[in-house]
């Protein structure tokens, strides 16, 4: 199991050991993962831990804390299988649309309640949990100003759209640093491809409004802005070489391949 600076020793002993699979400790893990959102950190095997309680436990799931798992993995590895893997594991209320689970008691007198509880009703999680699966799609494709303006604004006209938005925005307030963190990834991305770029499709794929905004993000990675052009310090993934390659063939091996071609 991957080590992680940030990770708790309690949370490390959880989801290193059988008890990662025992219900009564997931407010262990939902409480790491608020840590995680104030803090700026992520944990991708502690918070797949998490779903997968919930995936065994349908009847504890969080929709609030399995949408922040998925928008960790987003803005934290966005070009990374992260998502994909956490998208595995949601449970049917995020895939197909079926009834939320009930709420978790809050208290001992009404786990004694007679009356089964009610399934929760539906406040646009499902239709949040796709949103941020199109996003991922746009990141996987590299679609960095498509992501930005549905990231953004949305779909006009889509079911629960309001919901989604609003929920979106919750998110990005609860995650300390996320468009930092996302501009930060994508820049690497960038450098990794271009070698000079024009400064109005940098902006776009930064996601910046203001001009002014995207020079100061160029200083502070060494990049150099001339006019409508930004240049980018070379790298070996954006400076390509030739490379020659020389193979030797003994004889004995060519008179082998010789012998073959007789048969």
């Amino acid at each position: 199991m991957l080590a992680n600076a940030n990770r708790p020793a309690h949370i490390e002993t959880l989801i290193s050991g059988v008890d990662r699979y025992n219900p009564s400790n997931v407010h262990l893990l939902e409480d790491y993962l608020q840590q995680q959102l104030a803090n700026d950190q992520y944990d991708l095997l502690a918070n797949l831990a998490l779903l997968k309680l919930y995936q065994f436990n349908p009847a504890i799931l969080s929709p609030s804390a399995t949408l922040s798992v998925l928008f960790l993995s987003l803005v934290n590895a966005p070009f990374s299988p992260d998502f994909s893997l956490a998208w595995a594991l949601l449970s049917d209320s995020f895939v197909v649309g079926a009834a939320l689970p009930p709420a978790a008691p809050d208290s001992d007198d009404d786990e004694d309640d007679e009356q089964p509880a009610r399934p929760a009703t539906p406040q646009g999680e499902k239709e949040t949990a796709l949103r941020l699966f199109e996003l991922s799609k746009s990141l996987q494709a590299r679609k960095m100003r498509g992501f930005w303006s549905l990231f953004k604004e949305g779909v006009k006209g889509a079911e629960r759209e309001e919901q989604v938005q609003r929920r979106i925005e919750g998110l990005v307030e609860a995650a300390k640093g996320c468009e930092d963190r996302l501009r930060t990834n994508f820049a690497q991305e960038v450098e990794r491809s271009f070698r000079s770029i024009k400064r109005a499709t940098l902006q776009g794929f930064l996601g910046f409004q203001d001009a002014s905004k995207l020079d100061q993000f160029a200083s502070a990675r060494g990049w150099t802005v001339r006019g409508e052009d930004v240049q980018l310090p070379a790298n070996d993934s954006n400076t390509p070489k030739a490379q020659v390659t020389h193979e030797r063939i003994e004889i004995e091996q060519l008179t082998r391949l010789v012998g073959r071609t007789q048969v």
